[in-house]
């Protein structure tokens, strides 16, 4: 699996790339992708920091940025390997359960391009379809992977891109699946699955985060 997939593996590798002495202001602006999930004290905690600290780097323009960039980075990144990446649909739905922590902000960063790509796609799919012209199957490939990383993005967090996503699943069952072979009831199987609480989710990614950082002192 990419390390890009999941958050906390994104934050080991950006981490391990810091070569200066700015290491925990650089570590407080990569924790700003998970900021409303966590508070600040949780960051400043995570990031080596005291909260008076953090609180004064939030004033300063050049962290901002940082903190700006760091969420660019993570979205293009996100977005970048679920482009070109096959996974199993419980990979997806664990980065979806790992995305409903992260910035609002962020969240729209990653959702947003890939939704527009996946509406487009549909739209392409059922047109050629309904005309009998060929769809590639890397066509079908990344419908799956657009799809049910969004379809299960909603399931821990509804927006109304949910309804959208429904339509879309007609394309799915009808044209998609068979052309991939796939069983058109897995992804329900996953949906239908009960979701652990956000404290469930937020203490699982504590845990990872204590695992990344405190190793690290």
């Amino acid at each position: 699996m990419s390390l890009r997939l999941e958050s906390t593996k994104w934050l080991r590798k950006r981490t391990a790339e810091i070569k200066n002495d700015s290491l925990h202001y650089q570590r407080a602006a990569l924790l700003h992708i998970y900021l409303g999930a966590l508070t600040l004290h949780e960051i400043a905690v995570y990031a080596g920091l005291t909260i008076e600290t953090l609180q004064g780097l939030r004033m300063n323009a050049r962290f901002m940025k940082m903190v700006d960039t760091c969420k660019k980075e993570y979205s293009r990144d996100l977005r970048e390997d679920l482009l070109v990446n096959n996974y199993q649909l419980d990979d997806y739905d664990s980065l979806a359960s790992d995305v409903s922590l992260l910035d609002e902000i962020l969240k729209m960063q990653i959702k947003v391009p890939l939704f527009t790509e996946l509406r487009n796609l549909s739209q392409s799919i059922k047109s050629r379809t309904t005309h009998n012209l060929k769809v590639d199957l890397s066509e079908f490939m990344l419908f799956r992977r657009l799809f049910s990383f969004l379809i299960l993005v909603e399931k821990y967090a509804t927006t109304l891109t949910a309804q959208s996503l429904l339509e879309m699943k007609a394309i799915a069952e009808e044209i998609v699946w068979p052309g991939l072979h796939l069983d058109k009831n897995e992804i329900d199987q996953i949906l239908n699955r009960p979701i652990s609480t956000i404290e469930g989710r937020l203490e699982e990614l504590r845990a990872r985060l204590k695992g990344l950082f405190y190793t690290n002192h």
